[in-house]
């Protein structure tokens, strides 16, 4: 009895610091999720050139050539998304329609509440 109490706390040792070593990389993986979300475009462009730069080796030369072509990327993407939106929000808006019509009256209450908030973290910047 006396031999198990040390294999008992040893154990427990090692689970205590699997699990806090887990909450740790949980919380730093969420922090950098919400730097890069909150960061805006600038900071998403910074973390991709940051992973290439890592990934390739990339001298100091390639790294700024790199990183004006996803700047210049992201822009054309950003007008491409601009030019094509109003005709994302028609076909949205129709389907929308279309599945309210479908919908009984409590649930087509339902159904705008989560139009309204899908709509809401779309919009935001």
């Amino acid at each position: 009895m006396k031999s198990i109490k040390p294999i008992v706390g040893l154990i427990l040792v090692f689970v205590l610091g699997a699990a806090s070593g887990a909450l740790v990389t949980y919380m730093v993986t969420q922090s950098r999720i919400e730097a890069i979300l909150v960061g805006g475009p600038r900071a998403r462009e910074d973390v991709l050139i940051k992973r290439l730069t890592r990934q390739l080796d990339l001298d100091s030369q390639q790294r700024e050539q790199v990183k004006a072509i996803i700047h210049e990327t992201h822009e054309e993407m950003r007008q491409i998304r601009q030019k094509s939106h109003p005709q994302i929000e028609a076909l949205l808006t129709d389907s929308q329609l279309r599945i309210s019509s479908l919908l009984r009256p409590e649930q087509q209450e339902k159904f705008k509440k989560i139009v309204a908030e899908r709509k809401g973290r779309r919009q935001k910047p």
